[in-house]
């Protein structure tokens, strides 16, 4: 038998990706319809979207809202971030920012940035 993971296949909507993408791990919580969904961590993002590991399967045009931590100079900023599904494949999903280039997106990118140059990470 196989595993729902493994029958996952690539499911991709018309989108368009602004940007280039940045490596991230955050972790993220994810809410649907008002409620807690699951986790996932975001592995790469854009002015449009990112990519978010997760276990969940979460059907394309699935509109939901991407919570985290962004880390920071002096303390993580919590954000709560409005998406819509627009890719599902084994990797996990790729979501569309509702407000694209919005200030927290913006702000994910240049603090993620900035925590990894800091730290050294590639």
């Amino acid at each position: 038998m196989q595993s729902s993971k493994s029958k996952r296949r690539k499911i991709e909507a018309t989108s368009i990706r602004f940007g280039s993408r940045v490596s991230l791990e955050i972790a993220v919580r994810l809410t649907v319809e008002g409620r807690s969904a699951g986790y996932g961590t975001i592995r790469n993002a854009s002015i449009s979207g990112a990519l978010i590991q997760t276990e969940l399967e979460l059907p394309l045009h699935t509109n939901l809202v991407v919570r985290l931590s962004i880390p920071g100079e002096k303390a993580p900023a919590t954000r709560s971030l409005a998406a819509c599904v627009v890719r599902v494949d084994p990797a996990g999903v790729g979501v569309e920012w509702r407000d694209i280039a919005g200030v927290d997106v913006t702000d994910l990118l240049e603090r993620a940035s900035n925590h990894q140059m800091a730290n050294g990470d590639d």
